[in-house]
């Protein structure tokens, strides 16, 4: 199962396992998967993804940001019902401060 445009192509159920999954762009040299973390599992799913992002191959990188999948098991595979994406590095620092306490 991959992801493009924000949505979730769909696997079966049965084949696939949440560590398989893998975020695309529509540029894959614009977006680049640093860690990623299984929040948790079940019928519903939510994965945590540190990323770096640049708007062409000729730009610097951006980043890292946070990004928060929620997927829900469906009979045809996972789907993506919502997520948040941190905007800029100061959120994620922000959150990491937060989430220490």
């Amino acid at each position: 199962m991959t992801e493009r445009a924000g949505r979730a192509e769909e696997a079966p159920v049965s084949d696939f396992d949440l560590d398989d999954l893998r975020l695309a762009a529509e540029d894959d040299a614009c977006l680049e998967e640093l860690d990623r973390q299984v929040l948790s599992e079940g019928p519903w799913a939510s994965l945590a993804f540190l990323v770096r992002t640049r708007g062409d191959e000729s730009m610097a990188w951006q980043g890292p940001f946070l990004w928060l999948h929620r997927y829900q098991r469906t009979a045809m595979g996972w789907k993506l019902v919502s997520k948040f994406h941190t905007t800029d590095a100061a959120q994620l620092e922000r959150l990491r401060r937060l989430l220490g306490r």
